[in-house]
Formats: structure tokens, C-alpha cells, sequence
């Protein structure tokens, strides 16, 4: 699959956050800080497919496995500054290391994330660039995301938008997309409810700027494609630790198939 559909409107999937970083034996040469009882690898019927590297209390790397051989497959990186704010992400091919992909932040004069540019190589050569805009409610919760492809011209063209429906407690309820054609007329293309546990989600503490990350974990997703009228529902099961953080995760997916995760802490 080719990097640039990777951006172009489709029908979110939740299941397991799976963030990565960089290979086991090239970690910084200063060891890191973990914070207590923060993530730091997840396992996939026990094979290693995530872990995660913190400086201080920021992610500084993600690491990503092959599920069958244990290899490092891709990493991303992250670049803050002083007070830790996410000013670009990088994802890089193992071992050669050649560049795939870098997003770049730039913020408003609230700190809220404005713009994310995006640019996606392949082989070392420049495929795709798009940018996406940010609006958010008065409360500063994420409520509308646009999607813009940059052609070689430089110039840009909506592709998409999604809306997002909050729940008081900062979950979020609904998302809809939205696809926008060549004339610049949007038709509704799914739309996603969600419903959640009273858990701490440990990944909503450095969730990525400009991400619906809600604080609870997800329980179940159920997505309405309109075009075909056909519904995918997801169902997701933990077992929690004493203090309440998800120790294993079951998504089980449309048509009854399920995969089971596990989730290792820094203690």
C-alpha cells in the first residue's frame, strides 16, 4: 500500500494503540527516565510488538516489531522543545534508517495545535505531501480535523474533514468524515460511536497534539460506512492492575475474531 492512502478517507479501525520507537541495541546513549507505572511495551500473544522510550515524562522514541520474527520494523522519533511541546515526528526503516515519513507541528498563539504538515518518502524519494488544520470548542477539545493534499505544484486540495462529538467527561462519542470531491462538495462517508470504561487510559498522558485521545479506554466501536450501509462494530476487554491500568487487552473484531495484547509498565 502505497503511503499517500494512507491519508486518503477511510473507515477508522480502532484497536490497540501501538506506538514504537528504536531498535533494542541503538536506544540513546543516555539511559532514559521512565515515570512510574508509565507504558513501556506491549506484547501481542506474547510477542513484542511496541515499546517505548521516555525522557523525563515525554515519549522520545517508538519502536515497532515484527509480531512473527521479533525484528524492529519501523521507529519514530520525537523532537520538543524546552517545555516539551511536540515540534516534529520522524519515522524511520529499520536498519538502514532511511526516512519515511516526517510531521512537522506549528501552533496557534493558545498553544493548541494549528497545523501538522506531513510529508512521506519512498526509497528516499519525496511520494506525498499533505497538511491537515485543527479547530477546537471553547473548552479547547478537538472538534473539527481538515485534510489537505499538496500536489507537486504546491498546490493544496481538501480531501477530507472529520467532526468529533465530546461527552462530558472528555471522552470522545462521535466522530463523522467526511470526503471532499473535486468540486469542493463534502458527503458524509462513516460515522464512529464510541463507549468506554471508567479506567485510566495509558496512553491519553502524551497522546500526540491534534488526536482525539480520551482518557478512559475504549470498550466498543462501531462504525456506520454510508455509501454501503454497512456497520462494523469492535469490542474491546481488559483486565486491570490495582490501580486500575489495563494489564491485557482482547479486541475482538467484526465477524468474532479476536486478538489478545498485554501491556508491561516502567515498574
Amino acid at each position: 500500500m502505497k503511503l499517500k492512502n494512507r491519508l486518503m478517507p477511510a473507515l477508522l479501525f480502532c484497536g490497540v494503540v501501538a506506538l514504537s520507537s528504536c531498535e533494542k541495541n541503538e536506544q540513546e546513549s543516555v539511559n532514559p527516565e521512565f515515570t512510574q507505572g508509565v507504558i513501556s511495551h506491549i506484547l501481542a500473544d506474547s510477542a513484542e510488538v511496541t515499546s517505548y522510550v521516555f525522557s523525563g515524562k515525554n515519549l522520545s522514541q517508538l519502536n515497532h516489531y515484527d509480531k512473527k520474527t521479533g525484528e524492529l520494523e519501523t521507529f519514530e522519533k520525537y523532537e520538543r522543545d524546552g517545555s516539551g511541546k511536540l515540534l516534529k515526528t520522524t519515522t524511520h526503516a529499520a536498519g538502514s534508517h532511511a526516512l519515511l515519513s516526517e510531521q512537522v507541528y506549528t501552533y496557534n498563539d493558545k498553544g493548541l495545535l494549528a497545523k501538522t504538515d506531513m510529508t512521506y518518502y519512498n526509497a528516499g524519494n519525496l511520494e506525498y505531501t499533505a497538511y491537515a488544520t485543527y479547530e477546537y470548542d471553547e473548552e479547547k477539545h478537538l472538534k473539527k480535523k481538515s485534510l489537505f493534499e499538496v500536489n507537486d505544484k504546491k498546490e493544496a486540495r481538501q480531501k477530507s474533514y472529520t467532526t468529533y462529538a465530546l461527552l462530558p467527561n472528555g471522552n470522545y462519542a462521535e466522530e463523522k468524515q467526511y470526503v471532499v470531491d473535486g468540486k469542493g462538495e463534502a458527503s458524509l462517508f462513516s460515522t464512529t460511536t464510541y463507549s468506554y470504561d471508567s479506567n485510566q487510559n495509558p496512553f491519553y498522558a502524551f497522546a500526540e497534539p491534534g488526536s482525539a485521545s480520551s482518557p478512559n479506554n475504549l470498550v466498543a466501536s462501531k462504525a456506520l460506512v454510508h455509501n454501503s450501509n454497512k456497520t462494523y462494530a469492535y469490542a474491546y476487554t481488559y483486565t486491570y492492575d490495582e490501580r486500575g491500568l489495563p494489564l491485557t487487552q482482547t479486541v475482538t473484531k467484526p465477524g468474532g475474531k479476536s486478538q489478545a495484547y498485554s501491556y508491561l509498565y516502567s515498574n
